[in-house]
């Protein structure tokens, strides 16, 4: 876990079920995603769901300074608590959390190896 230089991502989709409860939550989660390290990378609203995602309205990508950074924030008790709050606003919602490249697979691909 943490190679030199990747960053963690956690990747989630989900059919937002309760919009007034998911905004609840995004007015929670967004500052304490600051305070654990991690940003939003990207967000989509309308993605196009394939295998087992078709019917989702929400995708979002946060980056995270490393894989374990994004593992103990997901395992936080902030997060377990926060997560009540997604869960139930949701339903069909995925959550994985990834580790990026590292700095020599970037570098192998700038040089186009």
């Amino acid at each position: 876990m943490d190679k030199k230089g990747a960053k963690g991502y956690s990747i989630s989709t989900a059919k937002i079920i309760n919009q007034d409860l998911f905004d609840e939550y995004v007015n929670k989660v967004g500052p304490w995603l600051k305070e654990v390290g991690g940003q939003a990378f990207a967000k989509d609203t309308e993605p196009h769901g394939k295998e087992r995602t078709e019917d989702v309205n929400l995708a979002v990508i946060c980056e995270f300074p490393s894989m374990r950074a994004a593992l103990e924030a997901y395992e936080s008790k902030e997060y377990k608590e926060l997560s009540k709050l997604r869960k139930e606003a949701t339903e069909n919602s995925t959550f994985t959390v990834m580790e990026g490249l590292d700095e020599a697979a970037k570098l192998r691909r700038a040089m186009g190896l």
